[in-house]
């Protein structure tokens, strides 16, 4: 079966930066995938791609984007119509990745677990009754009991819920999708919370077995949106930049080393936050990383 990697970047140019580098990420440890990158700008990613082998775009306008937020005006109900679409043309396994992720080892053995059968996510993130407060807070809606009924029947405060930064499945579970768009838009009528699609996924997903991480072959930096001027910076136009010299130039700057500094900081107990703050050693982006600019 075909391997295919799928993107969805449009819009905001740090949202095509972020993808840009996650696909540069994928090429230097390749998996003989197709890269496919939904968007409303290719000639962005070919400034810096070219015509490299494995990409292709798969052009979508600005009304379809919208369209696909549906009457729930859900930005992330767009991930789901994606991959309904990936599933409908491209018949294999798919992998999809948020843009703000980067592939620390080939993805090789994901494809080969996805063609068994196996469904990612990208990492568990607790269950619904003893996770962080969000989790905690979803969990009482779902267990009142004017909660209407749910696609697929209650679902149990022992349900994990996983991150869907990464998504795996193959294309013949496109019966799985449509269930979990029906249950997303219950959830998100029921409580409109940026999560609702993820939580979706994650129950729809543990139905069919085991849900498998994508932690060990994808990093997934939610929470540095800092790196983005540095991202422009790096990524702005250079013509005649071969794709080696971009990749390196890419592999140079370790985003899950920036990203696990923030975690660290931002675990510390307040006071202490509070204390380096005054000192001056509070989290910040290294000096030369603050000081980048596109152009």
């Amino acid at each position: 079966m075909a391997n295919y990697l799928i993107y969805q970047a449009y819009g905001s140019p740090d949202i095509l930066n972020e993808a840009l580098f996650s696909i540069l990420s994928y090429l230097r440890q390749p998996a003989g995938a197709t890269v496919l990158v939904y968007t409303d700008n290719p000639a962005h990613f070919r400034a810096v791609l070219g015509e490299a082998a494995g990409v292709a775009y798969v052009p979508i306008e600005p009304a379809q984007w919208r369209a696909w937020r549906g009457d729930i005006d859900f930005v992330h109900r767009v991930k789901i119509m994606v991959l309904q679409h990936a599933a409908a043309h491209y018949a294999g396994n798919l992998l999809y990745a948020d843009t703000d992720t980067v592939f620390t080892q080939s993805p090789a053995e994901i494809f080969d677990l996805i063609s068994q059968g196996q469904h990612f996510m990208h990492l568990s993130e607790g269950r619904l009754n003893d996770g962080n407060s969000l989790n905690r807070k979803i969990n009482r809606v779902l267990q009142a009991r004017d909660t209407p009924a749910l696609v697929g029947g209650p679902i149990s405060p022992a349900t994990c819920m996983y991150n869907a930064g990464v998504m795996g499945l193959r294309s013949t579970d496109a019966p799985l999708l449509a269930q979990v768009l029906a249950l997303t838009e219950q959830l998100h009528r029921l409580y409109p919370k940026h999560v609702m699609e993820q939580l979706a996924f994650s129950v729809i997903w543990a139905r069919q077995g085991p849900v498998r991480e994508a932690a060990p072959w994808v990093y997934h930096y939610w929470d540095l949106k800092e790196i983005r001027p540095a991202l422009a910076a790096l990524l702005a136009p250079q013509p005649g930049q071969s794709l080696a010299k971009w990749q390196a130039r890419a592999a140079a700057l370790d985003l899950p080393s920036l990203a696990e500094a923030k975690a660290r900081f931002r675990a510390l107990p307040g006071w202490q936050r509070a204390v380096r703050r005054w000192l001056g050693r509070g989290w910040q982006l290294p000096a030369h990383l603050l000081a980048s600019r596109p152009g």
